[in-house]
């Protein structure tokens, strides 16, 4: 299921996505996988979320370093190719909702088939939640980076606290 979607992302990203204009979006690209690679670290002990790889090796780190270098960039150069950037707030507001919605569809097959484990008191209706954070965080990251980093913080300290992450 992971390489499906990875290969389904990769296509969409390459006939649909901004490339010409490339590097207006990395270093947003580049937050998103920080953002990736940092929950796995701070998390490492207590994940609230863990993909369960389709093939061997069975190992979560694998599947997570294909969603940090190729679906989520694949992800966040799709969502700002086709942000509304000049609409109305209500246009704006609707584009993030329609994404977050789509995302949470999507990734219910992954979980209903355990490719997906929630754990540690994290549940599948939370992740609507997660997704409208994300989109409104890449698409902040684009035009107010710092902002953006102090939000981040104030964020992952709300998390650690909310599911009594240990940090050792």
């Amino acid at each position: 299921m992971h390489i499906v979607l990875t290969f389904t992302l990769l296509l969409f990203a390459f006939l649909k996505g901004n490339w010409r204009e490339w590097e207006k979006y990395h270093l947003t690209i580049f937050y998103v996988i920080i953002c990736n690679l940092l929950y796995n670290h701070i998390a490492q002990n207590k994940l609230l979320w863990e993909y369960y790889p389709d093939f061997y090796p069975k190992s979560h780190i694998l599947v997570d370093i294909l969603y940090s270098f190729i679906n989520l960039p694949a992800i966040t150069l799709l969502f700002l190719t086709f942000y509304p950037f000049t609409a109305s707030l209500l246009v704006k507001v609707r584009f993030i909702a329609i994404w977050s919605g789509a995302s949470f569809i999507i990734e219910y097959p992954f979980y209903k088939f355990e490719r997906l484990l929630l754990q540690n008191g994290y549940e599948y209706w939370m992740d609507i939640l997660f997704y409208i954070v994300m989109y409104s965080m890449i698409r902040l990251h684009f035009s107010r980076p710092f902002l953006t980093y102090l939000l981040s913080a104030i964020i992952t300290i709300m998390m650690i606290w909310l599911f009594d992450i240990p940090l050792s």
